[in-house]
C-alpha cells in the first residue's frame, strides 16, 4: 500500500472496529459506519485503479441483484418511491461487504486487532446483560428487564447481538490460530463463549437460541470431523452442553414458558402470527411473482388491502421472514439471484468441511455464522433495514474475510 492507502485503511477499519459498540448505543452511528467505508473503498479503489473486486462472483450477483432491483423492481412497484427508497441504499451493504471481505480485513493483523475489539465489545455487552439478568436493570443503559433481557440495547435483542458477534468472532480467531499468527486469541473466544452462550440462552430470545443451537451442532459436528482427540472433545461438549441445557429448562419456569411458546408456534403455524404474516407474503408474492410488491412496500400493501378486508393487525412492516421478504418485495427477480449468492457462500463452507481435516472446525464455524442470518425456516427481522441488516452484513462479510484469509481465494 502507498501511504495514502495505507491512511484510508487506516480509517475503514478504525469505523469497523467502531460499528459493534454502535450497534449497542447509535444505530445512527452504525448506518453512518457502514456508509463512510464503502466511499473510502470506492475512493481507494479509484486511486489505485482497481476494481477487479467487483468481477469475483459473489459481489458481481450483489451487483448485478442491485441493478435489477432498481431496474425492473421498484419502478412497477406499488409504491414507487417507497422501493426506490430501499431499493437504491441497498448499494451500502453490496460495498460494505466488498470492502470489508476484499480489502479491509485482508491482511492477518486487522483480523486480529477487530477480533481483541469485538471480543471487548461483547464481554463488556454479556456482562451488563447478565447483571440486568440478576439485579433487573442494566447498569450501562438503565434498561428494566421486563421478561426478556435487553442488555445495554433499548429492545430485546441483546441474544440475537452477541449470537452473531460471537461466533463470527470465533471465525476469525480460528483463521488466525490456523494461520500462526494468534493462538491466544482462540482460547480468549473459548473462553469467553460459556458467558455468551448464558446469556444467548437467558436472553428468551427463541430464535436467537434455536438459531444457536443449529450453529453449535454444525460447530461440534465438525470437530468430530476433525477425528482424534478432536473427536472425544466433541462428545464431551455435546454432553455438556446437552446437560447445561436440560438443567435451564428444569429451573427457569421463564425460559421452559418460551420453549412452550415456540412449540404452539411450531405446531399451530397457519394460525400463528408469523404464520399469519408469511402467508400474507406470499399472497403479494402470488399477486406479482416476477417483481414483487416493491421493496419496503409490505406494510403499504398491507394497509391497501386492510380496506378491502385482510386483518390490519398484520401490517407490520415486514413478513418476519426475509425468504418470504425478498419474495413478496423483489419476485423471483431479486429471490432468485439472492438464492445463488447463498449458495455461493455455502458452497464455501462444505468444501472446507470436506477438505483438509485441521481446517474442518473453521468450516463448522464458518456455516455456524450463515445460519444465523440466512436460515430459511426462523423469524426474522429484515435483513434491508439498518441495525439487523448491518448485523447480518457485518458477520457474514467477517467469516468470508477469515475463509479468504486461511485459503487466499474468493469465497
Amino acid at each position: 500500500m502507498n501511504p495514502l492507502e495505507k491512511k484510508l485503511h487506516l480509517a475503514a477499519s478504525f469505523l469497523l472496529f467502531c460499528i459493534p459498540a454502535m450497534l449497542l448505543f447509535t444505530r445512527a452511528g452504525a448506518d453512518i459506519a457502514v456508509v463512510l467505508i464503502g466511499v473510502i473503498f470506492l475512493v481507494r479503489s479509484a486511486l489505485v485503479r482497481d476494481w477487479s473486486w467487483a468481477r469475483e462472483k459473489d459481489i458481481l450477483i450483489l451487483l448485478i441483484i442491485f441493478i435489477l432491483m432498481n431496474a425492473l423492481v421498484s419502478p412497477f412497484a406499488e409504491h414507487v418511491s417507497k422501493s426506490f427508497s430501499r431499493s437504491l441504499s441497498w448499494l451500502r451493504f453490496v460495498v460494505f461487504y466488498a470492502a470489508v471481505t476484499r480489502w479491509v480485513l485482508q491482511d492477518a493483523q486487522t483480523i486480529r486487532r477487530f477480533v481483541i475489539a469485538l471480543f471487548a465489545t461483547i464481554s463488556v455487552a454479556a456482562l451488563d446483560a447478565l447483571y440486568q439478568f440478576f439485579v433487573g436493570v442494566s447498569l450501562l443503559s438503565g434498561q428494566v428487564m421486563t421478561g426478556r433481557l435487553t442488555g445495554p440495547l433499548d429492545r430485546p435483542n441483546i441474544g440475537m447481538y452477541l449470537a452473531k458477534t460471537g461466533l463470527a468472532g470465533m471465525v476469525m480467531a480460528f483463521a488466525l490460530w490456523l494461520g500462526k499468527s494468534s493462538k491466544n486469541l482462540f482460547a480468549i473466544g473459548c473462553g469467553l463463549a460459556p458467558v455468551l452462550l448464558s446469556v444467548i440462552f437467558l436472553s428468551g430470545e427463541r430464535a436467537a437460541s434455536v438459531l444457536t443451537l443449529i450453529a453449535l451442532v454444525l460447530i461440534v459436528g465438525a470437530l468430530f470431523l476433525v477425528g482424534g482427540m478432536a473427536r472425544k472433545i466433541s462428545v464431551g461438549l455435546a454432553l455438556c452442553g446437552a446437560g447445561a441445557l436440560a438443567f435451564l429448562l428444569s429451573t427457569s419456569d421463564r425460559i421452559w414458558s418460551r420453549v412452550e411458546a415456540l412449540a404452539d408456534v411450531v405446531t399451530n403455524y397457519s394460525e400463528s402470527i408469523y404464520g399469519q404474516l408469511a402467508l400474507l407474503g406470499l399472497r403479494f408474492f402470488g399477486e406479482s411473482p416476477l417483481t414483487g410488491v416493491g421493496m419496503g412496500n409490505f406494510s403499504l400493501v398491507c394497509k391497501d388491502y386492510a380496506r378491502k378486508g385482510v386483518d390490519g393487525a398484520l401490517c407490520h412492516p415486514h413478513p418476519h421472514n426475509f425468504y418470504v421478504e425478498w419474495l413478496s418485495d423483489t419476485g423471483l427477480i431479486g429471490t432468485i439471484p439472492f438464492t445463488i449468492f447463498m449458495v455461493v457462500l455455502y458452497w464455501a463452507g462444505v468444501k472446507i468441511l470436506a477438505g483438509s481435516r485441521e481446517n474442518r472446525l473453521l468450516g463448522g464455524l464458518y456455516l455456524g455464522v450463515l445460519v444465523m442470518s440466512l436460515f430459511p425456516f426462523s423469524a426474522t427481522q429484515s435483513l434491508f433495514s439498518n441495525w439487523p441488516a448491518i448485523l447480518a452484513w457485518m458477520s457474514i462479510a467477517s467469516a468470508v474475510a477469515a475463509v479468504r484469509l486461511v485459503s487466499n481465494k474468493p469465497a
